[in-house]
């Protein structure tokens, strides 16, 4: 979805704006709902462990491309943005290249990521609408960029735990 998430913010119109609402909250509640059941039922996988965080970083870092380059998405919040997830990424693959280890999600991590979601529906919802939403996307930017500053010091943390071989 995330392509078409992309050029439809891009391409957003009067006409396929309701369209890019509905698929934007379809995607990010699908998410939402596959890490729910697979958690609940018991069926986390390790490949389910790498993709869905390329997935939710992928998404984040599409959209955000393209609400900088239709809308006025702030860049001192988007490159922290970029720089935190290549470093958990890199990260991720030096302890599964060195250590055969797949780091889990964190509580941090899914906050972030669901303050980042509705950062990024203010902003789509902010293309085609007359009202202001000015005060509320402040809010959440630096909200999102708080947030964002916790979870790199927890990944890093756990990072560091692992790389020394201490229990986490």
């Amino acid at each position: 979805m995330v392509p078409v998430i992309f050029i439809l913010i891009i391409k957003s119109t009067y006409q396929n704006y309701p369209f890019l609402i509905f698929i934007y909250v379809f995607t990010i509640s699908l998410d939402f709902l596959d890490g729910y059941f697979a958690r609940k039922l018991s069926q986390e996988t390790e490949v389910g462990k790498i993709l869905d965080p390329v997935a939710d970083k992928s998404l984040v870092f599409f959209v955000v491309i393209a609400l900088i380059i239709k809308s006025d998405f702030p860049l001192w919040l988007a490159i922290p943005i970029f720089s935190r997830d290549i470093v958990i990424l890199f990260a991720g693959l030096i302890l599964f290249k060195t250590r055969h280890f797949i780091a889990p999600s964190i509580i941090i991590g899914k906050i972030v990521f669901t303050i980042f979601g509705l950062l990024i529906l203010i902003y789509i919802i902010d293309l085609n609408v007359f009202i202001n939403l000015e005060i509320l996307k402040r809010l959440l930017a630096v909200l999102s960029f708080g947030f964002l500053i916790w979870s790199f010091i927890e990944y890093y943390r756990i990072y560091m735990s692992i790389k020394n071989n201490e229990q986490i």
